[in-house]
């Protein structure tokens, strides 16, 4: 005779705590480094696709540094962001602990240029992506991802692309964006 196994045990969560499983609620304190199984693996809101890793992967291995001109840049990011159009990209996991990303998109007519360009000590600034609703993604010439936040705000360095979805960056542990 078979044995008899006792009814697995269901709980069911009210509507009202669903936004909790878009948290990553046991992570160490920042800063911290995340690996590509990280973001794969995920949760409910910070599951990344097997294409997204990828993008980011390919992302991270632009070689922007061993490029001359800033047209050969340019066209190298553009190609990029042709390629993997809305890729979601990971960044961080803020501060309480929701999973941030952004998405690649192939062209945004917000670059930066002139005089703007000698505050952030750059020749090239490319606009690559939107996180959020409103916060813009930039990937500067010399290899800087900057964020802006809003408009009236000026740009704010994430990290080097290549810590890109790597390691925790102040701009998510430190403020109420």
């Amino acid at each position: 005779m078979g044995q008899i196994h006792p009814k697995p045990e269901t709980h069911f969560k009210s509507n009202s705590n669903k936004s909790k499983n878009y948290l990553f609620t046991n992570l160490p304190p920042a800063p911290r480094t995340y690996t590509d199984d990280f973001w794969r693996k995920g949760n409910d809101a910070g599951r990344f696709s097997v294409r997204d890793i990828e993008a980011l992967n390919q992302f991270r291995q632009l070689e922007l540094e061993l490029l001359k001109s800033d047209d050969e840049k340019e066209s190298k990011i553009r190609k990029l962001c042709a390629k993997y159009h809305c890729a979601r990209i990971p960044l961080d996991v803020d501060k309480i602990g929701y999973a941030r990303g952004f998405f690649l998109l192939e062209s945004i007519s917000y670059d930066i240029y002139g005089e703007e360009l000698k505050e952030y000590e750059e020749t090239l600034v490319v606009c690559i992506g939107i996180e959020g609703l409103d916060a813009l993604i930039y990937l500067g010439g010399s290899g800087k991802l900057y964020i802006s936040l809003n408009e009236d705000h000026p740009l704010k360095v994430l990290y080097n692309y290549k810590d890109i979805g790597a390691r925790s960056s102040d701009i998510f542990q430190n403020t109420d964006y």
